[in-house]
């Protein structure tokens, strides 16, 4: 289904998850990510499951990719929609790996939110 019309407010919402990553602005997720997100993935071959209280932890405790000197490198992929629900997948650099990310959104009062968070990367 078609969600041209709210194709920007999606992307202001992955970009703004991005940011917080790639500067290490912990207090961003607030505007990505619904209060109650998860973010499970694989990192390494060992599964990782965070909260966004957590997540915002993990970022404050390192330096951002920022400060070290990574480029700038949000991909945005495919994003598919269906009512109020959308998911998409990103390609986030990161560590010195790619990782993938594929992120469910869901819109409620008129703003998309980042609700679960999958992620791997090559091994």
């Amino acid at each position: 289904m078609s969600c041209s019309s709210d194709l920007e407010q999606i992307h202001q919402a992955l970009t703004a998850y991005y940011e917080a990553l790639y500067y290490g602005q912990a207090e961003k997720l607030t505007e990505a990510f619904h209060p109650d997100a998860v973010l499970l993935g694989d990192v390494e071959g060992t599964e990782s499951r965070l909260d966004q209280a957590q997540y915002r932890k993990l970022l404050q405790s390192r330096p951002s990719p920022h400060a070290q000197g990574a480029p700038y490198g949000l991909q945005i992929g495919e994003v598919r929609c269906c009512g109020n629900a959308a998911m998409a997948e990103l390609q986030t650099p990161l560590a010195g790996r790619v990782f993938t990310d594929y992120v469910s959104l869901l819109k409620r009062q008129e703003r998309w939110r980042i609700v679960f968070k999958l992620y791997s990367h090559p091994q």
